[in-house]
C-alpha cells in the first residue's frame, strides 16, 4: 500500500499562471510545475535558504526537498530547450494563511510583499 502523500506548506501561489516562450513557434504543449517544486525552487535559488532551512519551512524531510528541485529543474531544463511554455498547477500543499513566526524578519514573506503593494 502506498503511503499517502504528505502536505507542503508554501507561502503563497506564483504570482503568474506560467510563461511562455517568446518565439511564436514555440511547442503548444506545457511543462507542469507543481506549486510546491515552485516554492522550493523560489526558496532555493531566490531566497537563499539551505535545504535543510527549505525542508523545515516546508515541513518535510530534505530528501522530499531534494527530489522536488531536481524534478523541477528537469522540467525547467526542458522547457527552455525545447521551447516548451511553463504552467504552474498542482501539488500535495497547503497555502499560509499568515505570516508564520518562522517569517519573522523574513525579507521575501509573501504575505509582507502582499501588505507593501497595497498599503
Amino acid at each position: 500500500m502506498a503511503r499517502p502523500a504528505k502536505i507542503r506548506c508554501i507561502c503563497a501561489k506564483p504570482k503568474n499562471p506560467g510563461f511562455i516562450p517568446v518565439n511564436d513557434s514555440f511547442d503548444q504543449t506545457r511543462v507542469a510545475i507543481t506549486f510546491d517544486e515552485y516554492e522550493t525552487i523560489r526558496l532555493l535559488d531566490y531566497v537563499g535558504l539551505s535545504q535543510a532551512e527549505c525542508a523545515a519551512r516546508m515541513h518535510v524531510s530534505r530528501t522530499t526537498v531534494t527530489r522536488l528541485y531536481e524534478s523541477a529543474r528537469g522540467k525547467i531544463a526542458d522547457a527552455f530547450v525545447n521551447g516548451r511554455g511553463i504552467v504552474f498547477e498542482g501539488g500535495d500543499v497547503a497555502v499560509c494563511e499568515k505570516e508564520r513566526p518562522e517569517c519573522a524578519g523574513e525579507k521575501f514573506c509573501c504575505h509582507r510583499l502582499l501588505n507593501k503593494e497595497h498599503g
